[in-house]
């Protein structure tokens, strides 16, 4: 198995081979010892010839969580990893907080027990859910008010949201408390629980294209997260954000 350490004295991009790791632990297991957190990867890795460097003393890891994230989630990283030629701590970055214990302590958000109905009206697209998840991005937050007409208990991202929101946010989709989620680009990298569909609003504008590392295309990106999810795809232009 490979682990991916996430202490910031990790060498070598934070990851490790660990022959001798206890079977028990499944990928995307969060697990520590007294030289911190680790997050099983699985057994195969993009460029496996990168990642030599062995753990040799496995027998004194405990399990922190299990399953922190899901196992389409983890195909994901793997592909980000290897289609953008990137690295995984790079990649890391825009999966999960560099801190595990502080998304852990963050819990979801309260809803009530009684269902509530999620739904948005945006320009002549009237968007409702019973029960699966939902996922609109917009190129900026300008333009998701500007074409927001009225919404009703939906969740909104922004990469201004402080680290700890960020975190709530997470648990809250991870736990299927949240079902229409509003974005920009920046934060489409969620662990979703049952995504159905995803709304791209106005793929022409420039900010649909990262110029940091890892370099990527948001279009491609959410349709890569469509298919591993067996969700819809649907393209949002101009002419039909106008109510």
């Amino acid at each position: 198995m490979y682990l991916y350490a996430f202490s910031s004295l990790a060498w070598q991009d934070g990851i490790f081979l660990a022959q001798t790791l206890n079977p028990k632990f499944k990928p995307w297991d969060l697990i520590k010892n007294d030289e911190g957190y680790f997050l099983v990867l699985g057994s195969e890795i993009s460029f496996p010839e990168l990642y030599q460097n062995l753990y040799q003393d496995t027998a004194d890891f405990i399990l922190v969580e299990k399953s922190l994230l899901s196992n389409w989630y983890l195909e994901f990283l793997h592909r980000m990893v290897y289609q953008r030629y990137s690295s995984y701590k790079v990649v890391f970055k825009l999966f999960l907080d560099k801190d595990p214990l502080a998304l852990l302590q963050k819990k979801p958000l309260k809803v009530s027990q009684k269902k509530q109905k999620s739904e948005v009206a945006l320009g002549k697209h009237q968007i409702s859910t019973d029960g699966t998840q939902i996922l609109i991005v917009a190129p900026d937050l300008r333009t998701l008010n500007n074409s927001l007409l009225s919404s009703q208990n939906a969740l909104f991202l922004t990469n201004q949201d402080s680290q700890a929101k960020k975190n709530t946010n997470r648990r809250s989709i991870k736990s299927w408390k949240s079902q229409i989620i509003l974005t920009t680009s920046s934060e489409i990298f969620q662990d979703f629980s049952w995504l159905s569909h995803i709304y791209l609003l106005e793929p022409q504008k420039r900010y649909y294209a990262s110029q940091q590392e890892p370099r990527y295309k948001v279009q491609s990106v959410l349709q890569k997260i469509a298919d591993l999810n067996w969700a819809s795809f649907v393209i949002v232009d101009s002419e039909d954000l106008v109510g």
